[in-house]
């Protein structure tokens, strides 16, 4: 079996609601979401599907030349030999020298499309390959967007009446803002649900110990990378020093990094991102060494449809260390290109798919659709920046003091 052909689609899929990010990405929120759907055909007809995201300045056709880009090594490839083709590609795209970051997130709907079409030639939903399911469903939490902390408590009140048990919040703004938006945020919610903040890197090793020495008192989960994620010694240092677990994000983009933070002992769990870090392999690399550590993992979100949430869903079910809430934004979509729409939630919870492979087909007439919806909307378009309180001067440009 070798790969035939190589498809590739942009879409654009309606969302809810205005969702600020940190990523700063101007097409996030209640404009489409927008991914490129891949397609790999091989000589006797198997079709193995996968989605890469869009990074660069919001423009879909960099993801798209990027992986035009590597047709060549792509088509003729056999889908049982991916490692060796993971590889040939680090090395004739720079990442071998480079590092896998940069842009492996453009050639995640290959590496994806590759591991659906060995999956399909089997006959199997990738964790019976990988070993088999530790769970049959995964849980994700509840992003709540800062502003007033009343509107936040309020937005918290309605995740929980819906069954979310993990509320994330962001943190940096300056701590007596901080300490009133999750002060606000676990008075409306009680004792129960958990509480996740990410600070982006807000702080320097003395402001990270007296933010979170003030907001310990929350009952909080997690403090979500406080400190430079390239000062390992300091990130380690403010651990020991504080009584909040640290969770590692930017620090552990990838399987090195990873094994970085677990050598240095800097995090008390890993967040992992499939396509920034070495790609499917590369995310199972890390959590394994993660379990040889005793640590916990996380995945982290770029805004999937249901084809990369497939995908997440796979590596979550075939290994026993994720048993944290996970992110995702795959609540705001409207709808999806997956046959059956969007993957329906149960309180937090996604099903991890069984069929083969990823698990989850496409809808050829939504692809259609949110194809179309992109010529339509989209394309040509300059992206605009988003005005929005979020992206203040003095978050993006914070002092490290």
């Amino acid at each position: 079996m070798k790969v035939a052909d190589l498809r590739t689609t942009i879409v654009a899929v309606p969302q809810r609601r205005a969702y600020p990010s940190s990523w700063r990405r101007s097409y996030l929120g209640s404009t489409p979401a927008l991914a490129v759907i891949v397609e790999l055909e091989t000589d006797d007809g198997l079709v193995g599907i996968g989605e890469s995201p869009v990074v660069y300045a919001g423009r879909p056709e960099v993801t798209v030349a990027l992986i035009e880009g590597v047709r060549e090594l792509v088509v003729g490839a056999d889908p049982f030999h991916g490692d060796v083709l993971r590889r040939l590609l680090q090395a004739e795209t720079g990442m071998a020298h480079l590092g896998t970051a940069g842009i492996s997130w453009g050639l995640a709907g290959i590496d994806m499309a590759i591991w659906d079409l060995v999956g399909r030639a089997c006959g199997q939903p990738l964790h019976r390959l990988w070993g088999g399911a530790w769970r049959e469903r995964s849980p994700f939490y509840a992003d709540i967007p800062p502003g007033e902390p009343a509107a936040m408590a309020d937005d918290a009140r309605a995740w929980v009446a819906r069954g979310f048990t993990t509320l994330y919040c962001k943190v940096g703004f300056g701590i007596d803002l901080d300490v009133a938006r999750v002060r606000a945020v676990r008075e409306a919610v009680g004792d129960g649900p958990r509480i996740r903040v990410d600070a982006n890197q807000a702080w320097g090793p003395g402001s990270a110990r007296s933010a979170i020495a003030r907001l310990a008192e929350y009952g909080l989960e997690y403090i979500e990378q406080p400190v430079l994620a390239s000062n390992l010694e300091e990130m380690a240092e403010v651990r020991r020093s504080v009584p909040v677990p640290i969770l590692a994000h930017e620090a552990a983009l990838t399987p090195e990094l990873c094994l970085q933070v677990i050598a240095r002992r800097a995090a008390d769990a890993l967040q992992l991102d499939p396509r920034f870090g070495d790609g499917i392999a590369g995310a199972r690399a890390s959590a394994l060494a993660a379990e040889a550590a005793g640590l916990p993992v996380v995945t982290h979100t770029f805004g999937e449809l249901g084809v990369a949430t497939a995908s997440v869903l796979q590596l979550h079910a075939a290994h026993r260390n994720f048993v944290h809430a996970n992110q995702t934004y795959y609540w705001n979509l409207v709808d999806d290109v997956i046959a059956g729409g969007p993957l329906p939630f149960d309180g937090p919870f996604l099903q991890v798919p069984t069929g083969p492979g990823l698990g989850v087909e496409l809808d050829r007439d939504r692809l259609a659709e949110h194809a179309a919806r992109y010529e339509r909307e989209v394309r040509g378009r300059p992206p605009s920046v988003p005005q929005d309180p979020f992206y203040a001067r003095d978050y993006l440009l914070r002092p490290r003091v």
